[in-house]
């Protein structure tokens, strides 16, 4: 089967739950909603656009594994709305401002620092040579993400990507293989699209300054020398065997998942993110399941990456 991965990572995100009253909390993965919002945005699908919205989000199934879940920062949010009026629209914020009643909304809201996840997506089998008004498939999409309408964020406007998401189309025989490909191999594979280039060609000079910050990068989110995650050390004199921990959300059959049996300790429970209308901000529930395990780690991942890292001094 044929999933397309991608990469999700930036200073702060927020993955938006259950809001009641002021607060506005986040949850620790990728969001259905979210997630769609993210393709709506890439494919310039406006809010206003229901139906194609609708056939999106009825197209495609959403996994996420996450390495890092970031931590929790919460902001004081207030904003200064008008009273509602009849008959008086507003069409600038300037206008919102210059309204003779204002009043000042408060919130708590929630967002994530330095989560980084993978994102997996597929064509649901009900989609695939279906009647839908708006019909999209993989490439489709992952041109798209490679070049979006308009602009990407993770969850808020205030969450901008810090780094590309780096698309890959990969066949796998079940969701946790396509989920756990490596994130180098995604940037290896973008590296080598040849659909995207750079009007100005880079001097030598300034292409060994790009592979030294690309390497950087991959060692920075990538090594378990950095990575925020929890790591085990399962052995006092074996360094080289060490465990980090991940966590896999997905929807569907819980045996989509996995090539054998599935583990026992899965635990399913509803979500409230699955966008019945975007221009009214309503959700209904769906069926999610979560799995949390363990994945060893080398520490030749990380030695394999920076060996092919010029030197800092010998690139500035």
């Amino acid at each position: 089967m044929d999933y397309l991965v991608m990469r999700l990572y930036a200073p702060i995100s927020s993955w938006g739950t259950l809001a009641v009253g002021e607060d506005r909390p986040t949850v620790n993965y990728p969001t259905r909603s979210a997630v769609l919002g993210l393709l709506g945005a890439a494919l310039g699908i406006r809010r206003s656009e229901t139906q194609k919205l609708k056939d999106l989000a009825d197209s495609i199934g959403i996994a996420s594994k996450t390495y890092s879940e970031g931590t929790i920062l919460r902001d004081y949010h207030t904003i200064q709305t008008p009273t509602t009026s009849k008959g008086v629209n507003f069409f600038t914020r300037k206008q919102e401002l210059q309204s003779v009643k204002v009043e000042t909304i408060l919130s708590s809201r929630d967002y994530r620092e330095d989560g980084l996840w993978v994102v997996a997506i597929w064509l649901k089998p009900d989609a695939q040579g279906s009647k839908l008004e708006h019909n999209v498939d993989l490439q489709q999409l992952q041109y798209a993400l490679k070049h979006p309408k308009f602009t990407l964020y993770l969850g808020r406007k205030s969450c901008p990507l810090s780094l590309p998401l780096s698309p890959q189309i990969i066949t796998a025989n079940h969701l946790k293989a396509a989920l756990d490909v490596s994130i180098n191999e995604l940037l290896a594979d973008s590296s080598k699209d040849k659909s995207v280039k750079n009007v100005n060609e880079l001097s030598d000079r300034s292409n060994r300054v790009a592979q030294w910050q690309t390497n950087e990068l991959i060692d920075t989110m990538v090594s378990d020398r950095y990575l925020p995650t929890t790591i085990e050390y399962t052995a006092i004199n074996e360094q080289n065997t060490r465990l980090r921990q991940v966590t896999y959300h997905w929807e569907g059959e819980i045996d989509s998942m996995f090539e054998g049996a599935p583990p026992v300790n899965i635990f399913t429970h509803n979500h409230w993110d699955d966008p019945t209308d975007r221009k009214q901000w309503q959700f209904t529930q769906r069926i999610g399941h979560q799995w949390t395990a363990y994945e060893s780690i080398e520490n030749k991942e990380a030695k394999e990456i920076m060996s092919n890292t010029p030197d800092k001094e010998a690139v500035l």
